[in-house]
C-alpha cells in the first residue's frame, strides 16, 4: 500500500544496492564535481547585512551590492533564510471615485445587513483571485469524445 510517505521505487532500488554490496549506511557516495558554495556562512552574513539598510530590495540590487548571482541571493533568501517576500505589501493608491464607490457599497451592504440579518449572510459569497467552478470541468480528452 502506497501513502505519501512511501519512498519511491528508485529509493527502494537503492537501498537494496546498498544491503547487497553490504555497506555499513545508507549515505550518498561522494561525488566529483564543485560543491554548491552559493548558500555559504559568508553569503548569508552578505545577504543579511544588505537587506539591513533595505528590506524592499530587489534580488538584483542584493546581486549588484554584493557581487553575487541573483540565483545564489535567491537562493540564499528561499532556501537559507527561509523568505519569499521581505518587503510590506504598499496598498495602490485609489483615485476619489473609487473611494466613494467603496463607501457607498460598504454603507448599502450595511444597510441590507442590518435589515435582512443572517438571511443576508447566508447569501454571501466571498473569494480572492482563485476560480472555483460549481461543476467539474472536462478534461481536454473528455471534450474530444
Amino acid at each position: 500500500m502506497h501513502s505519501q510517505r512511501s519512498p519511491s521505487i528508485q529509493t527502494v532500488r537503492k537501498w537494496v544496492k546498498a544491503v547487497s554490496e553490504e555497506r555499513d549506511d545508507m549515505e550518498d557516495e561522494p561525488r566529483a564535481g564543485r560543491p554548491v558554495t552559493a548558500c555559504g556562512d559568508a553569503n548569508i552574513s552578505k545577504v543579511l547585512v544588505s537587506l539591513s539598510d533595505d528590506r524592499r530590495k530587489t534580488c538584483e540590487e542584493i546581486s549588484t551590492e554584493t557581487s553575487m548571482s541573483r540565483t545564489s541571493v535567491f537562493r540564499v533568501l528561499t532556501n537559507k533564510l527561509k523568505k519569499k517576500k521581505f518587503s510590506k505589501w504598499v496598498p495602490h493608491l485609489l483615485r476619489d471615485e473609487q473611494k466613494e464607490s467603496r463607501i457607498n457599497f460598504s454603507r448599502n451592504f450595511l444597510r441590507r445587513f442590518q435589515t435582512e440579518q443572517n438571511d443576508f449572510l447566508g447569501r454571501i459569497m466571498t473569494g480572492d483571485e482563485t476560480w472555483v467552478y460549481s461543476w467539474d470541468p472536462e478534461t481536454k480528452r473528455q471534450s474530444a469524445e
